[in-house]
């Protein structure tokens, strides 16, 4: 079972560098969010099915704004 968590790359901000410590930061924070519900879910009564569906749903939690 896969699923795509993509996030912005904090490394291609450009700006001062508390804009790129806060890319950075934002990013952490949603990986970390992401990991923390995904440990959470009950595992043994999931299907596939509604397992594969969580996942994905994890990967639209906590998105970041699109960079201006």
């Amino acid at each position: 079972m896969t699923a795509h968590w993509g996030v912005p790359d904090p490394a291609a901000v450009e700006g001062t560098d508390a804009e790129r410590a806060f890319a950075f930061d934002d990013t952490y924070r949603m990986l970390n969010q992401r990991i923390s519900i995904f440990v959470n879910l009950p595992l043994q009564s999931l299907s596939k099915l509604s397992l594969q569906k969580q996942l994905d749903e994890i990967g639209q939690t906590a998105s970041s704004k699109e960079p201006a």
